[in-house]
């Protein structure tokens, strides 16, 4: 686990705009523990938090408590929490402590990861806690857990699991080939039928969608698209033109238009128009040019704006002037 994440291909199209990075913070720890804060000193400039261990997820085995440093002039990192029971995910400070003299006795020493949503608060219930069971999983994973078992536990979470953790399950398969291939064709038939029928929490859509396409399984544009216009959100009509553009190329147009054909509603209409306009494809800047061409269209400037090529861009700033 501790190996960087296979980057795949639709994460290298896609925007990176991930709230929470969880998993990111668990792969690259060098310890992972449940502990609450129960002391803070100073030294030189360095403030020393000390946690109690609650529990070692990854590492620091036999630890009861540990010291994290912490440089409160360095405004973009995390900060350990008083009197908090939280998981850390932890980076060996060794050498920084040494540097600093610090005592021997009141290590080991750490410094916390700086992914964003990587130091969530824990229940009191650990067994139970949605966050520690997914470091948990990866734990084991990185222990030696079948490959297969790994897999299906996160599939699982991805389509059932606490809200702040599917989102997180989803992104994790789609950054590892290698468990992508452990998974049976009825789990992606879940992921599928849930990626099309997810309404309310629009980044777990788009993580379903995206860890689908990199399957490239057939059906998978068309089934992404029935939901346009229900899902009033146009990161997911981006998501679902990259894919296109993934899946399809060029073609990725006909496909969309085939569908624009047959949208009753007008909120239908301008989704399927705004994604069309980001495949940034040939196909779909001469498509949006002729519809155009033929008449003012507040649906169509918007998806020739998210198109973004000069030719879109002079379009529209002819039709204002």
């Amino acid at each position: 686990m501790r190996k960087a994440l296979t980057t795949s291909l639709l994460l290298c199209l896609c925007a990176a705009a991930a709230a929470q990075d969880l998993r990111r913070g668990l792969v690259d720890a060098d310890a992972v523990v449940v502990a609450r804060g129960v002391a803070r000193t100073e030294h030189e400039g360095v403030v020393l938090h000390r946690l109690q261990v609650l529990r070692a997820v990854r590492g620091a085995a036999g630890q009861t408590a540990l010291t994290v440093l912490d440089w409160p002039q360095l405004g973009l990192h995390q900060r350990p929490t008083p009197r908090q029971s939280r998981l850390y995910c932890l980076q060996d400070a060794s050498e920084q402590a040494a540097r600093l003299e610090l005592p021997a006795s009141e290590g080991p020493f750490y410094k916390m990861v700086g992914w964003a949503g990587s130091n969530p608060l824990v229940g009191a219930d650990l067994d139970a806690d949605p966050a520690v069971r997914f470091a948990a999983l990866l734990a084991a994973s990185d222990a030696g857990a079948p490959p297969a078992e790994t897999a299906a536990a996160l599939c699982t979470t991805a389509l059932q699991g606490a809200p702040e953790l599917r989102t997180e399950a989803a992104r994790f398969l789609a950054e590892r080939p290698d468990l992508q291939r452990r998974l049976t064709g009825v789990q992606w038939s879940q992921l599928v039928a849930r990626a099309s029928g997810e309404v309310d929490d629009v980044p777990h859509k788009i993580a379903l969608a995206e860890l689908c396409a990199e399957q490239r399984l057939d059906g998978l544009l068309e089934a992404l698209a029935v939901s346009l216009g229900q899902v009033q959100d146009p990161d997911y009509a981006r998501a679902v033109g990259r894919i296109g553009k993934l899946l399809h190329g060029e073609g990725a147009t006909a496909r969309l238009e085939q569908r624009l054909r047959s949208a009753g509603q007008a909120q239908d209409r301008a989704a399927l128009l705004l994604a069309i306009g980001a495949t940034n494809t040939d196909s779909a800047l001469d498509a949006l040019l002729r519809m155009h061409e033929a008449g003012q269209d507040p649906a169509v400037e918007a998806a020739l704006r998210e198109h973004r090529s000069p030719r879109a861009k002079e379009a529209v700033g002819r039709r204002r002037n």
